[in-house]
């Protein structure tokens, strides 16, 4: 039997394919017609040769659950589910998105602006804030699993994809121990890739701040280790200590001068320790917002659209603790990094990854343009002080009050927790960590203008 679905097919007695929009190691995504009503959507359906899987279908299955118990408008919507009686596909339906993935508008563009960089990241953490919530860590996030679409009045619009590689933080989930540290290389944490329970919402934070740098200077972190050696050991070595090089110096390399306090956020968003890394989310891109000097009123009306009951915290001056000077943490106390069998078994979903995307590209001078002789390399400033016009819209009566101060203090509490809740050495995350789910972490090529919904 054909992997494909021809075009004209009716599957699940509802639905007329138009075609293929794109297939990956898991399952093909087909634009179709619903049949009674017309309406465009995706049908997301596992492979043929893969549905004997029971930890692939269970990952499957979890992409159903995520959209039942999570709102909102930057995840894709999924409204329907099942398995077809002729062919025996489990599938999933969505919203037909039009737009691209983020990673090929980076492409194009080689890199984004302050601006762009927050929205984009803001509004992806409004949908982590919320999925967290309910218990649920995404584990895979990278700029192709964020779809930039456009709202109704033009203005862009983040879209979260594929929560299949997501872990379930619920009490009572099946253990999945093979698979619990598939993820990106470029945005792992270190405790994706030391296997560890520690797991939870900071380690999509961790990959928010991974995901700053690239978008800002047009590289991963990561990038030259991987491109110097790519013996998958060596890499691991140095990626669970954490990020030890100042962002800034590696920025600078690729014709990029970033704000004095990103490196001061940086280290902090991606310490190794997850304990020391922002509370929530959205607290560090809000943070972020500030040190790029971009008026929190560009993403309050969003935030208090989408998120009414948890207003983001105010922001004021914060240049007295973003603009310390960078001091790289001590990774944590690891003399000799001994790999586990968890570890041994990512090392080769790794290497396909990156195999199966090929060999990084040399880095010249100015990756950021040509001309890099005569070009200035671009500043990015970070304002003493925003204007009081920028303050974030006021919240509901029933909302929770907003943090006050002259400074955004890393080491205060989180406007959103208790009065002695600290965010250094506070755990987050509403519930345990117990289990994960099977993912494969390769992808394959994507058309342009077309999404994968998450095919890996």
């Amino acid at each position: 039997m054909s992997f494909a679905l021809a075009d004209g097919t009716v599957f699940a007695g509802r639905y007329q394919i138009v075609r293929c929009i794109a297939s990956g190691a898991m399952g093909a995504v087909y634009e179709a017609t619903h049949l009674e009503t017309g309406r465009r959507c995706a049908i997301k359906a596992m492979l043929h040769h893969i549905v004997q899987s029971a930890e692939l279908r269970e990952r499957f299955k979890l992409e159903t659950r995520v959209a039942a118990q999570i709102e909102s408008e930057f995840i894709v919507d999924v409204f329907d589910a099942g398995v077809d009686e002729r062919t025996g596909l489990p599938f999933l339906v969505m919203e037909l998105l039009r737009g691209e993935e983020l990673g090929q508008r980076l492409a194009r563009s080689r890199r984004f602006t302050p601006a762009e960089t927050v929205t984009y990241l803001h509004q992806t953490a409004l949908a982590l804030d919320r999925t967290h919530h309910a218990g649920i860590v995404h584990r895979d996030l990278k700029p192709a699993n964020l779809f930039l679409t456009q709202r109704d009045d033009g203005s862009p619009r983040i879209k979260v994809l594929d929560f299949g590689v997501a872990k379930v933080v619920a009490d009572g989930a099946a253990q999945a121990a093979m698979t619990r540290n598939l993820g990106t290389p470029f945005y792992m944490s270190p405790e994706q890739f030391m296997g560890e329970a520690r797991i939870g919402p900071a380690s999509d934070t961790y990959a928010l701040g991974m995901m700053a740098f690239t978008f800002l200077t047009g590289e991963p972190y990561w990038a030259p280790e991987l491109r110097r050696d790519s013996n998958m050991f060596a890499f691991v070595n140095i990626a669970v200590m954490g990020p030890k090089e100042a962002a800034s110096v590696r920025a600078q390399r690729l014709g990029v001068a970033l704000p004095a306090g990103f490196d001061a956020w940086f280290t902090k968003t991606c310490s190794p320790n997850p304990a020391e890394r922002f509370p929530k989310a959205t607290a560090a891109t809000l943070a972020l917002a500030h040190v790029c000097g971009v008026p929190a009123l560009g993403m309050g009306a969003v935030a208090v659209a989408v998120l009414p009951s948890q207003p983001p915290p105010a922001l004021t001056n914060s240049a007295a603790v973003l603009d310390a000077p960078f001091s790289p943490r001590r990774g944590p106390k690891i003399a000799v990094v001994t790999l586990s069998l968890g570890l041994l078994g990512i090392l080769g979903a790794i290497g396909y990854t990156l195999t199966s995307r090929g060999p990084l590209p040399a880095s010249p001078p100015d990756q950021a343009g040509q001309g890099a002789a005569t070009e200035p390399a671009e500043t990015l400033r970070v304002p003493p002080e925003l204007p009081a016009s920028a303050a974030v819209p006021a919240p509901s009566a029933s909302a929770e009050p907003e943090a006050t101060g002259d400074t955004i203090d890393l080491d205060a509490p989180d406007p959103s927790s208790s009065a002695s809740a600290k965010i250094k050495g506070s755990k987050v995350g509403p519930r345990p960590v117990q289990t994960a789910v099977p993912s494969n972490p390769s992808a394959t090529s994507k058309p342009s203008g077309s999404s994968l919904y998450g095919q890996d």
